[in-house]
């Protein structure tokens, strides 16, 4: 299957990998948004399909990138679309941060955060979709370890619910809180 974002082509998986959303775009413009036209290393977390960090890539060509996803089926289809696209990414298996650099300028992301059994996700793989507890899991232990892999200057900017949150290295702990209030006005 074929999936049209920001103005490119990229092959998804259905069922196997999480099928991108438009509304994804919002994450990709503010991290560019962020990067202007500078050298940075920035981190797409929870990559899937890489859509993120492939189109970072290709809109920012001093940016080194680096794709991690725990899901090896997702991964292989992120190397298609790298390779098909013309994209340099480094792509990572790991939970997370792990085996991601320090030092990096940007840390991007939009991992699962919905409650198991929501519907209107059947067609989903359910690791890409649902998180555990109130949903926060996942982005509770990315912003634990976020502080160690950014450099001074460094941020984060995350989706959730269809809104884009950015905070600077220092802001981590507001930021977290604000995912917290989120998701408790969502319930």
């Amino acid at each position: 299957m074929r999936t049209q974002f920001h103005g490119l082509t990229f092959i998804s998986d259905p069922g196997r990998v999480f099928t991108p959303r438009r509304t994804t775009e919002q994450l990709v413009d503010a991290a560019l948004g962020r990067i202007g036209g500078s050298p940075a290393r920035v981190a797409d977390v929870g990559t899937g399909a890489g859509i993120v960090a492939i189109t970072l890539a290709l809109r920012a060509p001093l940016v080194e990138v680096w794709a991690s996803d725990t899901c090896r089926s997702a991964l292989r289809v992120a190397s298609e679309n790298a390779d098909r696209l013309g994209a340099q990414l480094h792509l990572v298996h790991g939970d997370l941060l792990d085996g991601l650099p320090r030092d990096l300028d940007l840390i991007v992301a939009n991992l699962p955060y919905l409650a198991p059994d929501t519907p209107g996700y059947e067609d989903e793989p359910a690791a890409a979709v649902f998180s555990t507890g109130d949903g926060l899991d996942h982005y509770r232990r990315l912003l634990a370890g976020a502080a160690d892999h950014l450099g001074d200057g460094g941020g984060v900017i995350l989706q959730l619910h269809g809104q884009v949150l950015e905070a600077e290295r220092s802001e981590l702990p507001w930021l977290r809180s604000r995912l917290e209030s989120l998701v408790a006005a969502a319930a």
